[in-house]
C-alpha cells in the first residue's frame, strides 16, 4: 500500500513539474508553445519558415531538458551561478525567437483572411498559439472573419437544404408523371395471374391474363398524392380468339403502395397489382 501511495505521489509531482521550475515565469510561456509551433511547422503556408520553426522546437526541447537537470542540481545545491546565467541567456534567446514566430503569425493572419484561405485559417487557429488569443488586433479580425464564414456557411446549408427539398419534390412529381409511366409494364395480380399495363400519355391499357381469357380495361388515369385514379371507359374480353368490347363508365381508385421508375404496386380492396419495368434508354430521364 505504501509503495502504491509513493508511486502515486511521484506521478503527481511529475505532472506538476511539466516544465522546469528554474526561471519558470520566463520558461513556461516558451515551453508551453512548443506543441503549437510543431503544428505551425507542418503547415504548408509556413513552408519557407519550416527550418526556423523546427530548429526552435529542437532548441526549446533541449533547453527544457537542461532546465529539469538544473532543477535537480538546485535541490542538491550544486547549481552554479554561471549555469543559472547561461540557462537564463538561453531562455532570453528562445523568447526572442518566440517573438519572431509571433510576428510571422501576426503578418500571416490578415493575409490568410484577405485571401479567404478558410482551411488554412482554421488550421492556424487549431495550433492554439497564444498570440492568436491574446493580441487584441488578431482577436478582432478573427472574430469578424469567423462571423463572415459562419454566415456564408449557414447560407450554403440553407441553399443545400432547399435544393434537397426541391430535388425530392421534383423526384416525387416525376415518378408520378406520364413521362415516367410511359411504356409497357409487366407483373402479376393477387391471384398470380399474369398482368400487364401500357401507358400512353394519360391513357392506360390494363390487361389481365389467364388460361381461359384475356381482359383489357382501357381508360384515363391520374395520380393525386398516393391515389391512382383509373377512369375506365372500355372493357375488351378475348376468349378462344373471340373478342367482345363493351363501353363502360366507372372509376376505380387504387392506393399506391410503391412507385418508382422500375416498379408500381397498387391495391384496391382485396386486389393487389405488382407491375415491373426493365428500364431502357427511351424510359430514362
Amino acid at each position: 500500500m505504501l509503495k502504491f501511495i509513493t508511486l502515486f505521489l511521484l506521478s503527481s509531482l511529475c505532472l506538476l513539474a511539466a516544465t522546469p521550475r528554474l526561471y519558470k515565469p520566463i520558461g513556461d510561456p516558451i515551453y508551453n508553445e512548443i506543441p503549437a509551433v510543431i503544428s505551425l511547422s507542418k503547415m504548408t503556408y509556413f513552408l519557407n519558415d519550416k527550418t526556423f520553426l523546427v530548429n526552435f522546437v529542437q532548441e526549446a526541447n533541449q533547453h527544457k531538458k537542461l532546465g529539469f537537470s538544473y532543477d535537480k542540481k538546485r535541490r542538491n545545491k550544486t547549481l552554479s551561478k554561471e549555469e543559472q546565467k547561461n540557462y537564463l541567456d538561453g531562455l532570453r534567446s528562445l523568447k526572442k525567437q518566440m517573438q519572431h514566430i509571433y510576428g510571422l503569425v501576426r503578418e500571416a493572419l490578415p493575409v490568410i483572411i484577405k485571401k479567404n484561405y478558410v482551411k488554412t485559417y482554421y488550421r492556424l487557429k487549431k495550433t492554439k498559439l497564444d498570440i492568436l488569443f491574446l493580441d487584441p488586433k488578431s482577436v478582432s479580425i478573427m472574430k469578424k472573419f469567423e462571423k463572415k464564414v459562419n454566415a456564408k456557411r449557414r447560407a450554403q446549408e440553407k441553399q443545400r437544404a432547399l435544393k434537397e427539398k426541391n430535388d425530392k419534390v421534383n423526384h416525387y412529381n416525376f415518378i408520378r408523371s406520364n413521362k415516367n409511366l410511359a411504356g409497357k409494364w409487366k407483373g402479376k395480380g393477387s391471384d398470380n395471374n399474369i398482368m400487364s399495363a401500357t401507358f400512353i400519355n394519360d391513357i392506360i391499357y390494363l390487361t389481365y391474363h389467364n388460361d381461359k381469357e384475356t381482359t383489357v380495361f382501357k381508360g384515363k388515369f391520374s395520380i393525386i398524392k398516393n391515389d391512382f385514379h383509373f377512369y375506365i371507359q372500355q372493357r375488351k374480353r378475348t376468349k378462344s380468339d373471340i373478342s367482345h368490347i363493351k363501353k363502360v363508365n366507372f372509376e376505380r381508385t387504387y392506393k399506391i403502395i410503391s412507385i418508382s421508375e422500375k416498379e408500381l404496386f397498387l391495391t384496391h380492396k382485396d386486389e393487389v397489382i405488382k407491375l415491373y419495368r426493365r428500364l431502357g434508354k427511351s424510359t430514362k430521364k
